[in-house]
């Protein structure tokens, strides 16, 4: 939804909160670069399009980048292509860790669930956490590993995901991170395809008040990839990682390797120099392994932290991720800005619905980030916020799904006029956001205020036209920017990259969000224009919930797609049943554990609807996006290509929906 004209921002800033922002800074400084006056941030986002080599260098010099930069910062291109300081020679984790190496104060501050309650865990000075990061890495050159070579994570959120994170960035090695709720098909499908030589592991995890004990699928994991050197355990586990290696690699406590008193020694690479690789779920075949550039990501999150987002040294924020989520790749850049990274170690209602809140106000957290469907929860279950978020915080961020009209409302009364309201969206694809807030403009309910600088983003209708205001259309970015992947893993060609973002206008970055552009600029995400599921803000691939089912005895086929649901996306999960099975609920529950079991809960359908046909192509490919379309009574495209369309309505017929 979009606001109406005339309607009133639910949040706006007072004069002095406006010229205390550092977009105002910022601001000032491209006018003295370019030589005239910015009036606003629609102003300067203009520039930062129209003259983009000035925008990028003096995003450089504002924010004191480390590193030699050289004398391009952008040369012309053409996506997939993005240029970016061609010349420059950048390490991500030394600027991460530029404003910590000799300070005494608090860089990393940890809440973690106890025994009904949350709990201060051990914080981090700057000088510890920078002395840790100088240890493992250290401990990584030992073992061989040089620039290049690929680290794969399965660590809650925590110091030691964050320190092993920086370590491997320190000396070139390139980082992909999943959370160890998932199962070992699902984590074997996203690391197997980079052929790592270093595993970190929990053997075990808290969450929601239990402890899970994943020995076993550590050892699967570690079983199933030939290419380990060695694994850190983080934990005790029982033996069974060792008893799975093979060849001559070795498993080794975490702890011994944080200890040693040195300081990193940083590799400056090129700007293009891999940093991540994050996991973007498609609707066929394996997860797709999206190369991230270390320059691009630093430059991205410079400004979307430190400008739209406002964070400035001894600011503290806290935004509620997983390590397999791109947001946890997002929060440590933080660092970078000098305000201290808070990590949230649990579950985000644990011991209550409101528990986020009260991690805020115990770390006296000034910037807090969370789903748009937790606040709908609290919202719709009367749970009050006064009180709850402690007298520092001054801004909250959401993501996830789009914030509605009576929640941001419902929040703004909450936490009153101080407290800025930030959505913000954007995706695994970019590490980053496209939209998000302005601390110096108002905040209307329904919408985000505006594109984040140095992205081209618009709304297109059909045939590349662009979508008036208020219309519904592709949301699109026309130009290069930082964060553009250097490509997929294993895509030698670039083919799998353009398919996936570029066939259909070539040249432009179509994001497979539908949005909508309101007169006054700010853009309304409206949902998910392809059949990839995003659900609380994860984006789930439906090929991986097909392969947990593959061998199920009561399923001989199936669809999952998204419903739009009291404010969110739940699951969905057509099941066409084998010859002579049941689809009672022993049988549902069975197929819930072995979607558990193979991928992750985040994974399991809210619903299990039985049917007698799925509708197919002429090629005979299931159509999820005809399902979706079809529940939600919405004109299905392209009807005409199915070779059973009269299964949609008796799909329609039997999906739930209230």
């Amino acid at each position: 939804m979009v606001q109406a004209e005339g309607v009133a921002p639910v949040w706006s800033p007072t004069v002095e909160s406006a010229e205390r922002a550092r977009m105002s800074a910022f601001r000032r400084a491209a006018g003295v670069r370019a030589g005239r006056e910015f009036q606003a941030t629609p102003d300067l986002h203009q520039w930062s399009l129209d003259d983009m080599p000035e925008f990028w260098a003096l995003v450089w010099d504002f924010f004191s980048v480390v590193g030699d930069r050289g004398v391009t910062s952008v040369r012309p291109s053409v996506m997939p292509d993005a240029v970016f300081f061609p010349e420059s020679r950048i390490n991500l984790a030394e600027n991460l860790l530029a404003p910590w190496a000799d300070s005494d104060d608090i860089a990393v501050a940890l809440v973690r669930e106890g025994d009904g309650r949350l709990s201060a865990g051990d914080s981090l000075s700057g000088r510890e956490l920078t002395q840790r990061v100088g240890s493992f890495a250290m401990v990584l050159r030992e073992h061989g590993v040089v620039a290049g070579d690929r680290i794969g994570l399965i660590l809650p959120v925590g110091p030691d995901a964050l320190v092993c994170t920086l370590a491997a960035l320190a000396i070139g090695a390139v980082v992909s991170s999943v959370s160890p709720e998932f199962g070992a098909p699902s984590i074997v499908d996203r690391l197997g395809q980079l052929q790592p030589t270093v595993l970190v592991a929990a053997p075990s995890y808290r969450w929601s008040g239990k402890a899970f004990n994943r020995s076993d699928n550590v050892a699967e994991v570690v079983r199933a990839l030939p290419s380990l050197r060695i694994v850190f355990l983080a934990g005790e586990d029982d033996g069974a990682a060792a008893r799975a290696c093979q060849g001559e690699c070795s498993v080794v406590p975490l702890g011994p390797a944080l200890s040693r008193d040195v300081l990193p020694n940083y590799e400056r690479l090129p700007f293009d120099h891999p940093a991540y690789v994050l996991f973007s779920s498609g609707t066929t075949g394996k997860p797709k392994c999206l190369i991230h550039r270390g320059g691009g990501v630093l430059l991205k999150h410079l400004v979307e932290l430190g400008l739209h987002a406002d964070i400035q040294p001894a600011d503290r924020l806290l935004f509620y991720t997983t390590t397999s989520w791109m947001m946890w790749n997002w929060q440590i850049s933080c660092l970078a800005l000098g305000a201290t990274l808070v990590l949230h170690d649990g579950a985000p209602t644990y011991p209550s619905a409101s528990a986020l809140f009260t991690s805020a106000k115990m770390t006296s957290a000034t910037h807090l980030g969370l789903s748009a469907r937790l606040l709908d929860h609290l919202r719709a279950e009367g749970i009050g916020l006064d009180g709850e978020a402690g007298r520092a915080l001054r801004q909250v961020l959401v993501t996830g799904s789009p914030l509605s009209p009576p929640t941001a409302e419902w929040l703004a009364d909450e936490l009153g006029p101080n407290v800025m309201l930030n959505p913000i969206s954007g995706g695994t694809d970019l590490v980053g956001c496209f939209v998000g807030g302005d601390p110096t403009r108002p905040f209307f309910a329904g919408e985000m205020t505006g594109p984040i600088l140095g992205t081209a983003v618009d709304v297109y209708a059909e045939a590349t036209r662009r979508a008036d205001d208020n219309e519904a259309g592709e949301l699109v970015c026309l130009q290069p920017f930082p964060t553009v992947p250097v490509g997929i893993w294993g895509d030698a060609t670039g083919e799998r990259l353009r398919a996936t973002y570029f066939d259909m206008w070539p040249g432009i970055w179509v994001h497979g969000d539908r949005a909508v552009r309101s007169s006054t600029g700010g853009v309304a995400i409206l949902g998910r224009s392809d059949a990839t599921l995003n659900v609380g803000g994860v984006r789930i691939g439906t090929s991986e919930i097909y392969a947990a089912l593959a061998d199920h005895p009561v399923v001989a086929d199936s669809l999952a797609f998204g419903q739009e649901w009291d404010g969110d996306t739940r699951i969905v999960l057509l099941v066409v049943t084998s010859r002579d099975a049941e689809l009672d609920e022993a049988a549902k529950a069975s197929i819930k554990s072995a979607i558990r079991a193979a991928c992750s809960p985040r994974h399991v359908p809210a619903v299990i609807v039985e049917v007698a046909d799925l509708p197919r192509t002429q090629t005979g490919k299931i159509s999820e996006i005809a399902v979706r379309e079809a529940v939600h009574g919405r004109e299905v495209k392209g009807i005409g290509a199915l070779a059973n369309p009269e299964s949609l309505d008796a799909i329609v017929a039997a999906v739930p929906t209230d």
